[in-house]
């Protein structure tokens, strides 16, 4: 509704927890996709939240001065509103209207009274002590022109973008016509991208119906306010954003329900949606190719994410079983790793995994073409998971050469240890995160800042190599919304493996936490052998119903670093995330390079290695080349007077 993002209005079962009443006429709910490709730039990683604005438009019409809720309704109102203001970042983007301000009630003063509209506020990032002094110099006097109200709020908010009107009155329209009730109707046909919202404060049966009436038009809901603490909470309430939706991708794909009909996945990313058994688990399958000299990996991501409010809800994604249908004694299964998933991004987002592995000098060249897995996709909560979107991606990892592994296991640190350095997390850098792996925006090593609501993720990745391991620091202020909340954070390797995390846990106080880190750098056979993407990840833990408002965003920040030096320390390979190819009925084929591809990447870094000693023996004083020549003309002295020596004897015996 407000802010940055897609809003996902509050439903009914999701109500301000502490107004007195709370009545829902929603009948248009808005949310993001849950499909979009990959490679998504900072500013797609943002879609929906640069542009996304709202207008609060306040009654100060005569009725306003009654004295029924601890003192005049205006003050109730302007005590709400500061309330409001005080509780949203400086980057909402917010304006103020109101009406019956300037113009007296006078009969004879109508047309004047209905032409009582002002913005006092222009519709931008939120300046709070212009927005107080605003509210604060509003004195009630005359009509209520509520239809002409609404058309400057929408004038105001413009044609693009999430657009929403929070209208707050006590009163019907006095000012009809227009009629009120079609003004909603004609500006909400006008695009889907405006809601209208209504709160009436202390109205009587006639305006509130009225204000249902705009609310159900305007696709929006209307709320009933009796003080200032409820007025307060139902426009928080209102002035929520809804949860930005990870967006998935992948080449579409189905499981199959027998062997004989799965399809071959080739080596990229694959997206299906699955409704998961409940009583029973029921087998499904699909098979991959593995070239020559290379292991392959699976890893599965189930997205479960519900709204902001808590979901009993879960999806647990088990491979069950992999086989290898074309020559059995080819690889090896080391069995699978599951995944349970809640749908709680306060709980991160997992994956689960499986692999075919090539372990001895005759699985090399072995056939591993026809790889069958089977997968049990179940749900045993009580809330029923249905259309889950599950992430498959296939990968082909290299098997380096025997001498070239040995030597890098030699070199390999075995433990890094704790990050003991100072992080201060100072001038941060405003950034807006992607909603999953898919559109993460990359960063470099620095200090950042952003905003999350309950119920979502902020992606982030940061390319690592060989002989480094990224850190990351975070801290964020007290509740916004004045919850007791909690982000989680943590990094994962291109592979989507969990190599560090903790969570901030906070209400009344600031919290910061330790440097967070892998206890390994990337290298080659260790906890973190992948060099790559690695993604910086935070998620905010849902909201109890009744407990407090879950739409408010929270600020954090987080300072990233990149702890150790490049290396060479394992295979010429990263990950990839492109989309996979199309399914096929029959195997994947590969060329004679994909073979030989792992074997001549090996030699070049061996050969490479042998340029780094030999570049090295130069730089130490510039004689290494010298024991080498001096070496090799030794070698040709000695076999020269061997000849000799040779002749020599050779003569000497012909001539006895």
């Amino acid at each position: 509704m407000l802010m940055w993002v897609v809003p996902a209005f509050a439903t009914e079962t999701s109500k301000p927890a502490s107004s007195s009443t709370a009545t829902s006429t929603e009948t248009k709910t808005l949310s993001s996709s849950t499909t979009k490709t990959s490679g998504a730039s900072e500013e797609n990683a943002s879609q929906g939240s640069a542009d996304a604005k709202a207008a609060l438009i306040l009654d100060a019409s005569f009725s306003m001065l009654e004295e029924d809720a601890d003192g005049p309704r205006i003050d109730a109102a302007k005590k709400a509103t500061h309330e409001l203001i005080d509780s949203l970042p400086d980057t909402a983007q917010m304006g103020l209207f109101a009406y019956g301000a300037q113009e007296s009630n006078a009969p004879d003063n109508r047309e004047a009274g209905c032409r009582d509209i002002q913005r006092l506020v222009p519709v931008g990032e939120i300046d709070k002590q212009e927005f107080g002094s605003a509210i604060d110099g509003l004195t009630p006097k005359g009509y209520t022109p509520m239809g002409n109200a609404l058309r400057e709020a929408a004038d105001e908010l413009g044609d693009e973008g999430e657009r929403s009107i929070i209208l707050v009155s006590d009163g019907i329209d006095t000012c009809a016509p227009p009629e009120v009730c079609d003004v909603a109707k004609e500006l909400a046909g006008e695009g889907v991208d405006l809601t209208i919202h209504t709160v009436g404060f202390k109205a009587d049966e006639e305006a509130r119906a009225e204000l249902e009436c705009i609310a159900e038009a305007g696709g929006g809901q209307f709320l009933e306010a009796a003080d200032a603490s409820s007025l307060a909470e139902s426009l928080k309430f209102l002035a929520q954003r809804g949860v930005v939706k990870y967006q998935t991708a992948g080449t579409p794909f189905e499981f199959a329900d027998n062997p004989e009909d799965a399809k071959w996945l080739g080596e990229g990313q694959y997206l299906t949606t699955v409704t998961p058994d409940r009583t029973s688990k029921t087998d499904r399958y699909f098979r991959f190719s593995v070239p020559p000299r290379h292991h392959g990996r699976v890893v599965f991501t189930p997205v479960l994410q519900g709204d902001a409010m808590w979901e009993d809800t879960e999806v647990k994604v088990e491979p069950a079983e992999v086989t290898n249908e074309g020559d059995p004694a080819c690889g090896e299964f080391p069995g699978s790793w599951g995944e349970t998933a809640s749908g709680g991004p306060g709980f991160g987002i997992g994956s689960a995994y499986a692999s075919m592995k090539r372990t001895d000098d005759e699985d090399m060249e072995c056939d591993m073409s026809d790889i069958l897995v089977k997968m049990h996709i179940s749900n045993s909560r009580d809330e029923v998971a249905e259309d889950v979107p599950i992430e498959v991606g296939i990968f082909y990892e290299p098997i380096p050469g025997e001498e070239q592994a040995d030597e890098w296991e030699e070199r390999r640190i075995s433990s890094a240890g704790e990050y003991q350095e100072e992080m201060p997390i100072e001038n941060p850098q405003p950034i807006s995160g992607g909603t999953g792996f898919n559109d993460a925006v990359e960063i470099s090593e620095g200090t950042y800042s952003d905003h999350i609501v309950p119920g979502e993720f902020k992606f982030f990745k940061i390319p690592v190599t060989y002989g480094q391991r990224p850190v990351i620091r975070a801290k964020t202020p007290p509740s916004v919304a004045r919850n007791a909340d909690d982000i989680a954070f943590g990094v994962k390797d291109p592979l989507r493996n969990g190599v560090a995390g903790n969570k901030l846990i906070f209400f009344d106080d600031a919290v910061e936490s330790d440097p967070e880190t892998a206890n390994q750098y990337v290298w080659y056979g260790s906890d973190t052998p992948y060099q790559g993407d690695y993604y910086v990840w935070f998620g905010m833990g849902w909201v109890s119903e009744g407990y407090g408002i879950a739409g408010v965003d929270q600020p954090f920040e987080f300072e990233v670093l990149l702890d150790g030096e490049p290396a060479n320390g394992g295979p010429d390979w990263t990950p990839t995330h492109e989309n996979g190819p199309e399914p096929s009925d029959e195997p994947i084929k590969f060329d004679a390079a994909d073979s030989a591809a792992t074997t001549s990447a090996s030699q070049e870094e061996s050969d490479d290695d042998q340029e780094v000693n030999a570049s090295s023996d130069e730089q130490d004083g510039g004689f290494g080349l010298v024991p080498t020549l001096l070496g090799g003309l030794l070698v040709l002295l000695l076999i020269a007077a061997a000849v000799v020596f040779f002749i020599v004897r050779k003569q000497r015996g012909n001539w006895q």
